[in-house]
């Protein structure tokens, strides 16, 4: 069974983690692939699920996960945002309530480098490399320990999923530069052999988006990028930033096809976990699993064939088409 699960929700993040009877759920954008990946692998009991930041597209599914009845979650990881005032987040705040009279749920208002600092998932680590303490204690709306205004992604936690130190997979949320530039202050090590890309390959917020790129991959070394975009949404990821990826010379994949790329009639390279877009035929590699080993995240390689042969052979006008993909 493979330990990390990238999945295809369309536009937003998430992130299945199991070893040894322990799992973990980081991000929970809208939809049913969640939960319906969950059941697929027989998990009734989530142990640590961890929300990067406030925003729609990586909380808004939080709810039905915490409300169902196939699935219990034993604790609830993010950072407080005064500055939202969403439907979604109103309701996370009454199923917290909830939850906590209960007692079902331990719910811990902070996700950052010393609180929780690193969670365990078997022999698998969860080590929290952003927010700094100085960034976490300035908040959402207040000023970086730079002076520059935060916003709910410069908070975003970045989260290292390993195995072995350097060799696993980055989850980076939806990291800005603002927080990008904190992550280099604190001298944080970021180092993984696979990188989930922030904002689903759009723009970094302020700053170049081809700097931003530059600057990310340097400090983690990725042999692999993945996007988590959608296909109908914002036109991720932006062919600015797909090019800064491939001259750092990384392999690159997409969760669904960009509109760019064009479209495709077949959907049979996909592996049998739920995504969003296959019934549309909107998926590129769709959900992705990976092993955590010495040598780094990897995929099946008869997957991976088949991922590369549908890119070769069905997508008219691949963006990745420089790389191994």
């Amino acid at each position: 069974m493979s330990d990390v699960l990238i999945l295809d929700v369309a536009h937003g993040n998430c992130a299945i983690v199991q070893n040894a009877g322990v799992v973990a759920v980081i991000d929970a954008p809208v939809g049913s692939a969640i939960l319906d990946t969950l059941d697929q692998l027989s998990i009734a009991h989530v142990e640590h699920a961890l929300i990067s930041h406030s925003d729609a597209d990586h909380l808004s599914g939080i709810l039905a996960l915490l409300t169902s009845s196939a699935v219990t979650v034993g604790n609830l990881y993010l950072n407080p945002d005064a500055d939202k005032d969403s439907t979604a987040w109103r309701d996370l705040l009454a199923a917290v309530r909830v939850a906590s009279r209960n007692n079902a749920m331990r719910t811990v208002p902070s996700l950052n480098v010393s609180v929780p600092g690193t969670l365990k998932v078997g022999d698998i680590s969860l080590t929290v490399v952003s927010p700094s303490e100085a960034l976490a204690l300035s908040g959402v709306g207040g000023r970086s320990p730079d002076g520059k205004p935060n916003s709910a992604n410069t908070l975003s936690a970045v989260i290292k999923v390993e195995r072995t130190p350097d060799v696993g997979v980055l989850l980076s949320g939806d990291l800005d530069a603002t927080g990008l530039d904190d992550v280099v202050a604190s001298g944080a090590k970021l180092t993984a052999s696979a990188l989930v890309y922030p904002h689903h390959g759009g723009l970094p917020g302020s700053g170049k988006p081809a700097e931003f790129v530059q600057g990310l991959l340097k400090l983690v070394a990725p042999a692999q990028v993945y996007v988590s975009n959608g296909r109908n949404k914002h036109a991720n990821p932006r062919a600015e930033v797909v090019e800064a990826i491939l001259d750092h010379g990384c392999g690159l994949a997409c969760t669904q096809l960009a509109k760019a790329c064009g479209d495709s009639a077949t959907a049979t390279h996909l592996e049998k976990w739920p995504a969003a877009g296959r019934d549309a035929q909107h998926s590129c590699a769709g959900t992705i699993s990976l092993t955590l080993g010495k040598a780094g995240a990897v995929r099946d390689p008869a997957i991976e064939a088949a991922f590369r042969e549908f890119v070769t052979n069905h997508v008219p006008r691949a963006m990745c088409a420089r790389t191994k993909h």
